[in-house]
């Protein structure tokens, strides 16, 4: 009898254990999580993961969008998924053209066992939250996946709350492809076309806490993800589709920058000696 009850209770255990290993990942990307753990990520210059394949579009697809995100670790060009995720691009497409973004810091870096992302778009760079549109409806359910390399929105946990703040997956992480307990995951709705270890290169930042305005109660509150060296988004630039082969090159072919780095001096032109005046002499 003794050892059927501890086999019982023993059973209990591993279900909650094994429930909590699913829901922690969750719930850290929600707007409030739980403190950074120790940061290990290899910064190559690695392809993004090739998802499974998706169904084929209709002939009227709305056609990708291409953005590219100067940062002060240097540029990411991103490519929009319009035609699966028409709202949600839509939605960024408009915070880009207004510059809303230009200037805003990425202000969570979460690094904890199966969670690896760099979250931005909501932030100054001096922890004022910046006002936002109406929340948008969450296009979760597209097809696009929370693979290495994507970029997904970031909400509260209601379904349809996000606004502006969106984050890149680092990881393949398939938890969030899934529905929690509101019914709904993560939506994709763009990858990085160039640029990864920029981002790489973020997410090894240190972080600590960091005083932000207002919190959800309008008073002054603390996030405790947000990394000690400034990581601004300077500025989102619309590129023509027909430029975006020649930015992906650029942009795959610039090394990721050190913010702290100091400009080398520029020298002076040397200037060739000039040749001494002589007096003009009048026509004959």
């Amino acid at each position: 009898m003794i050892l059927t009850m501890r086999s019982k209770f023993r059973a209990l255990a591993l279900r909650r254990m094994r429930g909590l290993q699913l829901a922690l990942p969750l719930a850290m990307l929600l707007l409030s999580g739980a403190p950074l753990a120790a940061q290990s990520l290899s910064n190559k210059d690695e392809p993004p993961t090739v998802a499974s394949p998706l169904p084929a579009l209709p002939a009227d697809a709305l056609p990708p969008a291409f953005v590219l995100m100067h940062t002060n670790f240097g540029d990411v060009l991103l490519e929009l998924d319009a035609a699966r995720a028409p709202v949600t691009v839509r939605n960024f497409l408009a915070y880009t053209k207004s510059g809303f973004y230009d200037g805003t810091a990425f202000h969570r870096i979460m690094r904890n066992g199966p969670t690896a992302i760099v979250q931005g778009g909501g932030y100054a760079s001096d922890g004022t939250l910046k006002a936002t549109e109406p929340p948008i409806t969450n296009e979760w359910a597209n097809g696009l996946k929370n693979v290495r390399g994507t970029i997904s929105m970031a909400r509260l946990p209601d379904a349809n709350s996000a606004t502006s703040q969106f984050f890149f997956n680092l990881m393949d992480q398939p938890l969030y492809d899934v529905a929690d307990p509101r019914g709904s995951g993560y939506c994709v709705f763009g990858k990085v076309v160039a640029g990864l270890p920029v981002l790489d290169a973020i997410s090894l930042e240190k972080t600590g806490s960091r005083k932000v305005s207002p919190a959800a109660n309008g008073a002054q509150g603390t996030m405790s993800q947000w990394p000690v060296r400034p990581c601004i988004i300077e500025k989102l630039e619309l590129i023509p589709s027909s430029d975006a082969a020649s930015v992906t090159i650029r942009v795959k072919n610039t090394q990721v920058k050190d913010p702290d780095a100091k400009p080398a001096p520029i020298a002076a032109p040397t200037l060739a000696p000039s040749a001494p005046n002589t007096p003009l002499k009048a026509a004959p």
